[in-house]
């Protein structure tokens, strides 16, 4: 891989960690961005904890130099993306996000969904092989 081609996924690994560990640390100023009042809201902090976690393993996934669990990070962040978008976009058109907030939590999730893409994208259409490890035998070369 190259650094370009690396740029999404890094950018990506970058946001998951940053927002994760907000969400697990520091729940009460995530919920304070999101224009609920945490003395009102305190509820808010127990999924933010727990998707906070969440966030935080899949973000270190992406940059674990294990090149099949990183390829397992990068096949389901799509998914995972596309549905936080489909989730914020919901909330804030039913009023459950105030609309500044709502507008907010969307448009990162959709460039989250976009930098997912593009990563995708960039790489070949398969995980790449698993290697011997030193101490196992090769299968010798069949003879035509």
């Amino acid at each position: 891989m190259t650094p370009s081609t690396d740029l999404a996924r890094v950018l990506l690994a970058a946001v998951r960690l940053t927002m994760g560990t907000a969400g697990l640390l520091a729940p009460g100023l995530v919920i304070r961005r999101l224009d609920i009042d945490p003395t009102t809201q305190p509820g808010m902090r127990y999924p933010l904890r727990m998707f906070g976690i969440r966030t935080v393993l899949i973000g270190a996934e992406l940059l674990t130099p294990d090149t099949r669990r990183r390829w397992h990070a990068e096949r389901l962040a799509p998914l995972v993306h596309g549905s936080d978008t489909v989730s914020a976009f919901i909330a804030w058109q039913l009023g459950d996000l105030p609309r500044r907030a709502g507008a907010m939590a969307t448009a990162i999730s959709a460039v989250n969904l976009v930098l997912s893409i593009v990563n995708l994208r960039s790489h070949r259409p398969e995980p790449p092989r698993r290697r011997f490890a030193a101490g196992l035998p090769r299968r010798a070369p069949r003879c035509r």
